[in-house]
C-alpha cells in the first residue's frame, strides 16, 4: 500500500473517531444535564417546572389515599402542593424569558393555578400577557380560567384579547368567558351585557370547539339561563317521573311550596 493512499485512510478514521466521540460527548452531557435536572432550553426548563409540580401532586395523591385514619389523611393534606408555592418560579422564568414562546406558557400557568386571591402573582402573569403577549394564540385556556375570577383585571383582559387577539378561537374564548364573567356578578345591567355577548358568541364564534360541543352550544344554553331562571322569574314546568314512575309536571304543584333537588354524577 503506498503512503499517501495508506496516510488518507489513516487520516479518515481519525476524523470519524474524533466525530464518534464528539457526539458521544454531546449525548453524555445532555444525559447529565438531564439527570441533573439542567434544561438546554427555555422550554425544556418550563416543562421539568411543571413535571416537578405535578410529581408533587402525584405524590401527595398516593400518601392520600395510603392514609388509613383521619389523622393520617389530616397529615397528607398539610403537605398538599399549594400552586402558589411554585407561582414565583413561574414569574421569574417568564421575566427572564420574556421574548421566548415558554414565557406565555409559564405565565398561563399562573393565571390557571393560582387559586389563592392573596396571591398576586395571577395579578402581574396577567398585566405581562396584557403588554406583551396579546395577539398569542395560546390565550384561550387562559381566557376560559377567568370566567370565574373576580377581579377586575380578570374582566379587563378578557374584554383586551376580544378586541386585540387576531386569532378566531381565542377571541371566542373570551366572548364567551366574558359573557360567563358578568353573568356571575348578577346585576341588571351586567346580565344584559352577558346577554349581548351570548349572542355574539353564537352569531360569530358558535364554530369555536368548547367543552362540550361547541362555543355556540354552550352560549345558547347560557341565554336559556339568563332568560329563563334568573331569581324572581316563573320557573319552566319541568316534567318527569317520581320515584314511584307516576309522570307529574312542576304546574300540578302552583300554589304549594315545592323544593326541587337537582344533582348530578359525572
Amino acid at each position: 500500500m503506498e503512503p499517501k493512499f495508506y496516510n488518507r485512510i489513516l487520516t479518515c478514521v481519525l476524523a470519524l473517531l474524533l466525530l464518534s466521540s464528539g457526539a458521544q460527548s454531546r449525548a453524555a452531557q445532555t444525559k447529565d444535564n438531564s439527570a441533573s435536572g439542567k434544561a438546554s432550553s427555555p422550554a425544556e426548563a418550563y416543562r421539568t417546572m411543571v413535571q416537578e409540580y405535578d410529581t408533587a401532586v402525584q405524590e401527595f395523591s398516593a400518601n392520600y389515599q395510603q392514609a388509613k385514619t383521619d389523622e393520617d389523611r389530616q397529615k397528607a393534606m398539610e403537605k398538599y402542593p399549594q400552586a402558589e408555592s411554585f407561582t414565583r418560579r413561574f414569574l421569574t422564568f417568564a421575566q427572564d424569558h420574556p421574548k421566548d414562546v415558554a414565557a406565555v406558557d409559564a405565565l398561563a400557568w399562573i393565571v390557571q393555578n393560582a387559586r389563592n386571591p392573596q396571591n398576586t402573582d395571577a395579578e402581574k402573569a396577567l398585566k405581562v400577557l396584557l403588554n406583551d403577549h396579546i395577539a398569542s394564540p395560546k390565550l384561550g385556556p387562559v381566557c376560559q380560567s377567568l370566567a370565574y375570577a373576580y377581579s377586575s383585571s380578570a374582566e379587563k383582559f378578557l374584554r383586551e384579547v376580544l378586541v386585540r387577539n387576531p386569532d378566531h378561537q381565542v377571541q371566542g374564548q373570551a366572548a364567551f368567558n366574558l359573557a360567563q364573567f358578568l353573568h356571575r356578578r348578577g346585576s341588571p345591567d351586567a346580565f344584559a351585557e352577558a346577554e349581548k355577548y351570548f349572542e355574539h358568541v353564537i352569531g360569530k364564534f358558535g364554530d369555536v370547539p368548547g367543552y362540550r360541543g361547541t362555543l355556540g352550544d354552550a352560549a345558547k344554553s347560557a341565554l336559556f339561563e339568563v332568560r329563563n331562571l334568573a331569581v324572581g322569574m316563573v320557573a319552566p314546568d319541568i316534567q318527569g317521573e317520581d320515584v314511584d314512575g307516576k309522570a307529574f309536571k312542576l304546574s300540578d304543584y302552583r300554589g304549594k311550596v315545592v323544593v326541587i333537588d337537582f344533582w348530578g354524577d359525572w
